[in-house]
């Protein structure tokens, strides 16, 4: 399980280092964000399911999650995740943050990895509760 979230985080992370033509904000910009709590605005729906599909391919494409998991368990991983962020953030601080960001602060990094284990996490159990479920129907 350890093998899957570090792989997963190592494709998340390299999947969110593409250069951007945004400025980047100042340090002061981005501690007043870190310190936002709650009550967001619904990201704009385009570009969430955008990143649905962004952070499913970047796992689906890795030939070490192929062996780790179905796509399907791929893509609600992904879902999962965005979904948090979205529920723990504003659009504002995902774009500062993560969006096409090449460098990730450290406690955002360990942000990313946290959420993706929880989702992952999860999702495992809920594919195992499925997969039980499944063979005392067949006996």
């Amino acid at each position: 399980m350890f093998k899957l979230i570090s792989i997963f985080m190592i494709i998340l992370i390299s999947g969110c280092t593409i250069p951007s033509n945004q400025s980047q904000p100042s340090i002061e910009e981005k501690k007043v964000v870190v310190q936002e709590t709650g009550g967001y605005e619904p990201w704009p729906e385009g570009e969430k399911v955008y990143w649905y599909a962004r952070y499913f391919f970047t796992m689906a494409s890795n030939p070490n999650v192929q062996q780790l998991m179905t796509p399907r368990d791929a893509y609600e991983i992904a879902k999962c995740t965005v979904d948090k962020y979205e529920s723990e953030h504003s659009w504002e601080w995902f774009i500062m943050f993560l969006h096409d960001n090449q460098i990730i602060q450290p406690q955002i990094e360990q942000y990313v990895y946290e959420t993706t284990r929880e989702c992952a996490v999860k999702q495992r159990a809920k594919s195992e509760s499925v997969k039980s479920t499944d063979v005392s129907n067949t006996i």
